[in-house]
């Protein structure tokens, strides 16, 4: 009777497991309302590990929508995720800064598949609080590695101060001359973050030779999944994290 018991036990977990693997959740792409101004619960996500792991493959700031596309493991449960603000922008720096932390619950769903969902936040409150700002960049640490994503505000308009830098075997427009984000003499704590301009938007002219040092302001959008072509021996320097961008406006800093 005990091994009938037990042989029933193995068939229902068996059947759970792959119902599990053959019926998974999907995840859903839209409006996250989830988000809060916390400057305690900011400091405690960043100061050490939080939530369950995911990865931050791309976060977009247009107009107040920020919308940051996240990939985990799982896929047979709902999976919550929440943004925390700890209620400062940094007026100091073109655009103004602005700092959250994105904390994942799983909701212990032992799935393995990698789903990758956009999540949409609605920032328009802090837009039009008591210090309305026209537009800010946004950094978002990933709470469970302490990962620092910088979101992109996708615009036709120059509103980005960078200046050019080398990186080891970077490939784009200019070969090996990349972009970074400006950091002012006011504003310390902004971290630098690396844009790879890949292309340019039809009827934008850049400089034909770029040098190092120099400043621009500029409007970018995104280029998902950019593959260089290669030809002859492959470089694997990892030049650091950044995105791969087309240049929509592109004028001298000043």
């Amino acid at each position: 009777m005990k091994a009938v018991v037990l042989s029933l036990m193995v068939v229902v977990f068996s059947l759970t497991v792959f119902s599990c693997q053959n019926e998974p959740v999907t995840p859903s792409s839209g409006f996250a309302t989830s988000w809060e101004v916390n400057a305690n619960a900011f400091i405690a996500a960043t100061s050490q590990t939080t939530g369950d792991p995911f990865v931050i493959k791309k976060a977009v700031l247009n107009d107040s929508l920020l919308k940051v596309t996240v990939q985990y493991a799982g896929g047979c449960k709902k999976h919550d995720f929440k943004l925390v603000w700890d209620g400062t922008i940094d007026s100091s720096t073109i655009p103004a800064v602005a700092n959250f932390a994105l904390i994942h619950d799983g909701n212990n769903d032992m799935c393995e598949a990698l789903p990758t969902e956009e999540l949409t936040f609605d920032l328009v409150d802090i837009m039009k609080g008591s210090r309305p700002i026209e537009g800010f960049q946004a950094w978002v640490v990933n709470a469970s590695n302490k990962e620092e994503v910088l979101t992109i505000s996708e615009s036709e308009e120059c509103g980005w101060a960078v200046e050019a830098t080398s990186v080891v075997c970077g490939t784009g427009i200019w070969g090996n001359l990349w972009l970074q984000t400006l950091r002012t003499e006011q504003a310390g704590g902004v971290r630098p973050f690396l844009l790879q301009p890949v292309s340019v938007a039809e009827g934008v002219v850049v400089p034909e030779n770029a040098k190092e040092g120099t400043k621009y302001y500029i409007g970018a959008r995104i280029i998902d999944d950019y593959e260089p072509g290669v030809d002859g021996a492959v470089c694997l320097a990892y030049p650091g994290d950044h995105y791969s961008i087309e240049i929509t406006c592109i004028q001298p800093y000043e």
